[in-house]
C-alpha cells in the first residue's frame, strides 16, 4: 500500500531535477515547434476571433467546450466554465476535437469497394445501394453505435427496429450501469454525487481518464483538495495500477485487475456484520451471500490485505458522506458484476438516493416513434453477437457501424476484426479511415462535431441531467453528411415513417419534450434538472460471485486507459504524438510496465523485447520497470497497435486488446474481460 504522501516523497527529486535541467524544456519548444508547422493545421490569421459553446462529442465526459473560429474556419478549443460537466476544464480528447477536423485520415467522400480497392463514389448512388442492401436484408440486419449520449441512436434504433434487426450500443462502463441499475428495478440512469462526497472510494473505475465523467471528476477533487489547506474530502483508488486516478488519491491500495466486486462484496460482509443494514427489498439474500467474503478470502483472490480492507470498511462507516464507485480498470470489460456489487454496498451505507450518494438521473425522453429508450438500448451484448458471428452462429447480411471501431477496440481483435469480414456486407460511417471503415464495403463518412447538428444527454455519471445542442459551427470539410440525416433518408426511400424528414427536428422535438428553450441551446447554454427520487429497489441482485479470471497465465493483465493516446474508436491525435512518455513508446514498441520483482520472477529485463500470450491473442512490447505496478500484474497500454489511420498512430506498438478474452457473466447476461490472464517471455 503506497499513501499519496509517500508517493510525492519518493517523486519529488526526480520533479526538481528535472525542473532544472534545460533537456525537457528544449524537447517541449521542439516539439511545439514542430506541431505547428503540420500543414493540416489551420494557420491564425490575424483577424477577429469568434467563439462558439458547443458540448464536446470526442471526449466521453460531453465536457463543455469553446471552439475558436476566424472566418468560419475553427481553429482552437478552449474549456467553458459555464458548462456542469467541465467548468472550464479540457481533456486530451476534447481539445483534439478542432485538430482531428483536418487530420490527413479523414475520409472526404463516400467509398465502395471494388476488386482494386476502394473508390470513390457519388452520395446519391451510395445511398441507393445502402437503401437497396438494407431492403434486401430485412430481418438479418444489425447496426452498432458508439455514441452513447446523443439522440441520433433515436433514429437508429427504429429504423433497424423497422428491419426487424438488432441494434446495439459499443459496451462500455454505462452499458454496465443499466444492466444493473435494471436488476435492481431502477428507473434512468445512475450517477454519483462525487461533488459532496466526503469520502469517495473508487475500486478499479479510473474516474479521471476512462470512468465515468473523467474531466467533472477532476474538477471534484480540485475543489475538495485546495493547494496549501487541509483536504475537505478523502479519495481512496484500489487497483492494481498507480494510474491517473490512483496518482492523486490520498492512498492507494493494490487489488489484482477485474476484482471490484469481490473487494465491493467483502466491505459489505464487514459492515452488515457490524449490524449495517439497508432499506431496500432483497437485504437478507444480500447478506447471506455476502457472508462468504470474508477478509481472508478477499485477500487471497484480490491481492488486498485483510487489515486494510476493515480499515477500509471503518473509514466508508465513519464517514459522514461516503460514496463507492466501482467499474472496469479501463472503461469496459466489467460486465455488471462490478457494479451491482458496489450498488449493495452503497445500499448499506444508505447512499443511494443520498447527497454525496449514488444519484438516480431521468432519461431523455424518447421523441422518435418506434425507438426504445437509452436504457433499453444498452441492454444487447454486441460483444456476444460477434462472437456468433465469428462462430457462424449469427444471421446477419448487413452491419452498420457509427462513430465505433470494432475491429480495433473491442477484446479479441483479431476475432472481431474476422468476423466483421464474415458479414457480407459492411457500412461504416466513420469520419475517419479507421480499422473498421478498412475493412467495409462501403463508407458514408459522417461528418465531425462541428460541422452538424447534434446532441448530447447525461454522459454516464452525472448527478444531474443535462442537455446540449450542438449547431453546425463550420461548413463540412469534405463530402460528408450527417449519418442521423443519411438514415432518415433511408428510412423515407423504404417507405418508412420515423416521424420526421431532418435529424435538426427530432434536436427541436427534444428540446419541447424537455422543457427547454431552443434559442438558449443553439446559443450553447445547458438545460440542467436535479436528480430524481429513487424508488424501491432490490438488492437481492447485488449478490454477486466472484470473478474467474479469463487464462491461466502467470501474470494478472491490467490495461490501461489513456486519453491523449486516444481511446477504442479514436486513434492517438496527431497532436498528442510529443506528449508520449518513454515510460509508454519506445522507438517502435509500446511498453509494459511490471515491477522488479515480477519481472525477476518471469526472467524479463528493463528494455527487453518481449511477447504476451493470453487467451484472446498475443502482442510484443518492451519491458519497463516501475513500481506503479502491483506484483504479479503486467501493465499494458491501450491505444497502439493500429492498422490504419495515419502516419502518426498506424504501426506503432501493438494492440493490447489483442490479449483480452470475453467470458461471459450468467446471472447478468453481460460478457467481461477485465480479467485475463497471460504468460510473458522474452521475444
Amino acid at each position: 500500500m503506497l499513501n499519496r504522501r509517500a508517493f510525492l516523497s519518493f517523486s519529488a527529486g526526480a520533479t526538481v531535477g528535472l525542473m532544472i535541467t534545460p533537456i525537457p524544456w528544449k524537447l517541449t519548444d521542439d516539439a511545439s515547434i514542430w506541431t505547428q508547422n503540420w500543414k493540416w493545421n489551420p494557420k491564425v490569421p490575424k483577424r477577429a476571433i469568434y467563439f462558439a459553446e458547443m458540448a464536446s462529442k470526442m471526449d466521453p465526459s460531453g465536457a463543455g467546450i469553446r471552439v475558436a473560429s476566424v472566418e468560419g474556419c475553427p481553429v482552437g478549443v478552449a474549456g467553458n466554465p459555464d458548462h456542469p460537466m467541465g467548468k472550464g476544464a479540457v481533456s486530451a480528447m476534447a481539445a483534439a476535437e478542432i485538430g482531428l477536423l483536418y487530420s490527413p485520415s479523414r475520409v472526404k467522400t463516400p467509398m465502395v469497394r471494388t476488386e482494386s480497392g476502394f473508390a470513390p463514389i457519388s452520395w446519391e448512388k451510395a445511398e441507393a445501394m445502402l437503401t437497396e442492401k438494407l431492403g434486401e436484408a430485412r430481418g438479418r440486419v444489425a447496426m452498432v453505435s458508439g455514441d452513447e449520449t446523443g439522440s441520433a441512436n433515436e433514429i437508429f434504433n427504429a429504423l433497424v427496429a423497422n428491419l426487424e434487426g438488432e441494434f446495439f450500443m459499443m459496451p462500455g462502463e454505462a452499458q454496465s450501469a443499466a444492466r444493473s441499475w435494471k436488476m435492481m428495478g431502477g428507473e434512468g440512469q445512475i450517477g454519483y454525487d462525487i461533488e459532496n462526497a466526503d469520502h469517495v472510494l473508487f475500486l478499479g473505475a479510473d474516474a479521471l481518464e476512462s470512468s465515468g465523467t473523467a474531466v467533472r471528476n477532476a474538477r471534484a477533487f480540485s475543489a475538495t483538495h485546495p493547494s496549501g489547506k487541509e483536504a475537505l474530502a478523502k479519495y481512496v483508488y484500489a487497483g492494481p495500477v498507480l494510474n491517473s486516478t490512483a496518482t492523486v488519491c490520498d492512498e492507494w491500495v493494490q487489488a489484482r485487475p477485474g476484482m471490484a466486486a469481490t473487494v465491493a462484496m467483502g466491505l459489505a460482509n464487514i459492515l452488515m456484520s457490524e449490524g449495517m443494514t439497508a432499506a431496500f427489498s432483497g437485504f437478507d439474500a444480500f447478506r447471506a451471500e455476502a457472508a462468504a467474503f470474508t477478509p481472508a478470502r478477499v485477500e487471497r483472490e484480490t491481492g488486498v490485505r485483510a487489515r486494510d480492507l476493515m480499515r477500509m470498511a471503518a473509514e466508508l462507516r465513519s464517514a459522514r458522506r461516503p460514496l463507492v464507485v466501482a467499474g472496469s480498470e479501463f472503461g469496459q470489460g466489467a460486465g455488471a458484476r462490478a457494479v451491482l456489487a458496489s450498488l449493495g454496498l452503497n445500499a448499506v451505507l444508505g447512499r443511494i438516493g443520498a447527497e454525496g450518494g449514488v444519484k438516480a438521473v431521468a432519461e431523455a425522453p424518447v421523441v422518435v416513434p418506434g425507438a426504445a429508450s437509452r436504457s433499453e438500448m444498452f441492454q444487447a451484448d454486441f460483444v456476444a453477437f460477434m462472437q456468433k458471428v465469428a462462430e457462424g452462429r449469427a444471421d446477419v447480411d448487413v452491419l452498420m457501424v457509427y462513430d465505433a471501431n470494432p475491429a480495433y477496440g473491442l477484446p479479441q481483435a483479431e476475432m472481431m476484426a474476422k468476423a466483421l469480414e464474415k458479414v457480407p456486407f459492411t457500412v461504416s460511417f466513420s469520419s475517419f479511415m479507421d480499422e473498421t471503415a478498412k475493412t467495409a464495403d462501403l463508407i458514408l463518412p459522417s461528418s465531425m462535431p462541428v460541422e452538424r447538428y447534434d446532441d448530447v444527454y447525461t454522459p454516464y455519471g452525472a448527478a444531474e441531467s443535462c442537455y446540449n445542442v450542438n449547431r453546425p459551427i463550420a461548413k463540412a470539410a469534405f463530402d460528408t453528411r450527417h449519418t442521423a440525416d443519411v438514415l432518415l433518408g433511408a428510412a423515407s426511400r423504404m417507405g418508412m415513417d420515423l416521424g420526421f424528414i431532418a435529424f435538426k427536428d427530432v434536436l427541436k422535438a427534444k428540446t419541447v419534450a424537455l422543457g427547454a428553450s431552443w434559442g438558449d441551446l443553439k446559443k450553447g447554454q445547458t438545460w440542467t434538472a436535479a436528480a430524481a427520487p429513487v424508488r424501491q429497489l432490490n438488492i437481492a441482485a447485488c449478490a454477486v460471485p466472484s470473478v474467474e479470471p479469463a487464462g491461466n497465465g502467470a501474470l494478472a493483465l491490467a490495461p490501461v486507459a489513456k486519453s491523449h493516446l486516444g481511446n477504442g474508436k479514436i486513434a492517438i491525435p496527431p497532436s498528442n504524438v510529443s506528449t508520449i512518455r518513454d515510460t509508454e513508446f519506445d522507438g517502435s514498441d509500446c511498453m509494459v510496465q511490471m515491477n522488479a520483482k515480477t519481472a525477476r520472477m518471469s526472467g524479463v529485463k528493463a528494455g527487453q523485447k518481449v511477447r504476451l500470450s493470453g487467451p484472446g491473442g498475443e502482442m510484443l512490447a518492451k519491458v519497463c520497470i516501475t513500481e506503479k505496478v502491483m506484483n504479479g500484474v503486467v501493465a499494458a497500454p491501450l491505444g497502439f497497435g493500429h492498422t490504419a489511420w495515419d502516419e502518426f498512430s498506424c504501426g506503432m506498438g501493438d494492440n493490447a486488446y489483442k490479449l483480452l478474452a470475453a467470458v461471459a457473466e450468467p446471472e447478468t447476461g453481460l460478457t467481461a474481460w477485465s480479467g485475463t490472464r497471460v504468460e510473458i517471455a522474452t521475444a
